[in-house]
């Protein structure tokens, strides 16, 4: 019987299809050593986002066929060594659109709202905070979006559509795609960052991207304006933004995401007020994780049955190579 091997418990749903087929097995503990003797069995590993396959891992799993993502990020495998490997990595793009989107609009909601505040108000008998006027309409705002891939333009769509929200894109990749949109696309950051109500970021974890917003981008920002950041951590300058919401230079900001997960105790966004964190949550909804995990799995199921899965991110890596077909 193949053997899986899973990065951390998955929705029953999907598991219940493992368990089925295969011998099944979770990483008892994230550090590499662990990983990689737990790994040196496994035919194929479903990967969520809580440790990295490096190198070494995949080096030390010679019977590994086949890495499946829970989601459509990659930046948490060696994708080089896995290719070198004839190594499936396949994701699920698309998977968590709704989920990511939702959690978005609903931070933007929250902090226009100042919904935080106001809740903690009623409940210190603080009544007095309802005539505060600290909340702003979002309706007619400009939203800065970066990055207008499939959770960006949902994003964009929805707080156009529902919130007559002027939309200023960045996105050098994707521009000649929404030509004829209502969108207006601008060709650097600081003209997003300076111009913008709302802010919010949807790239990938590339050497590209990472650090991209620096300190000069945040104090380029209105007073008035907010952040959100439901993508990745290593997107931006943590101890920037920390500067920037300690002095009250932007009005506030959202993060799902930060550059250490879990943050440590002594993480200084964990002690403002003027911000609203979540823990990595935003794609984590009842239905988006059962379809990650079930999706994951049905690829492992794929490939193991003679079928090619649906997603390859590598796939043009391996067709040359003649591992997989068209």
């Amino acid at each position: 019987m193949k053997q899986v091997l899973l990065s951390q418990e998955i929705h029953p749903e999907g598991r219940k299809l493992l368990d089925k087929r295969f011998d099944v097995s979770t990483v008892t503990n994230p550090d590499e050593k662990t990983v990689a003797s737990m790994a040196k069995n496994a035919d194929a590993i479903v990967l969520r986002t809580n440790l990295k396959i490096t190198k070494s891992i995949i080096l030390n799993a010679p019977k590994l066929k086949i890495i499946s993502r829970t989601g459509a990020g990659v930046d948490n495998i060696d994708i080089d060594t896995a290719t070198k490997r004839g190594i499936l990595v396949c994701n699920l793009p698309g998977v968590n659109n709704v989920s990511v989107c939702e959690h978005t609009i609903s931070m933007m909601l929250c902090l226009a709202k100042q919904l935080a505040y106001m809740d903690k108000s009623v409940r210190n008998g603080n009544w007095k905070a309802r005539r505060s006027n600290l909340s702003v309409e979002m309706d007619g705002k400009i939203l800065g979006v970066v990055g207008l891939g499939k959770i960006g333009a949902l994003v964009a769509k929805k707080c156009h559509n529902a919130f007559n929200m002027k939309i200023l894109a960045f996105d050098p990749y994707l521009k000649d795609k929404f030509q004829n949109s209502e969108y207006e696309f601008v060709d650097d950051l600081k003209t997003l960052f300076r111009n913008s109500d709302f802010i919010t970021l949807h790239c990938p974890d590339t050497p590209q991207t990472r650090g991209m917003v620096t300190e000069d981008l945040l104090y380029s920002m209105k007073k008035t304006a907010y952040l959100i950041n439901a993508a990745r951590g290593s997107l931006m300058d943590e101890r920037a933004l920390v500067k920037v919401l300690k002095e009250k230079r932007i009005a506030g900001a959202g993060i799902d995401v930060f550059t250490q997960e879990p943050p440590s105790p002594d993480n200084e966004l964990l002690k403002l007020e003027n911000i609203m964190l979540s823990p990595h949550s935003a794609a984590l909804t009842k239905e988006a994780s059962e379809r990650m995990a079930v999706k994951a799995v049905e690829a492992v199921m794929d490939y193991f049955e003679g079928r090619q899965p649906k997603y390859i991110f590598n796939h043009d890596e391996l067709l040359k190579r003649n591992i997989i077909s068209e």
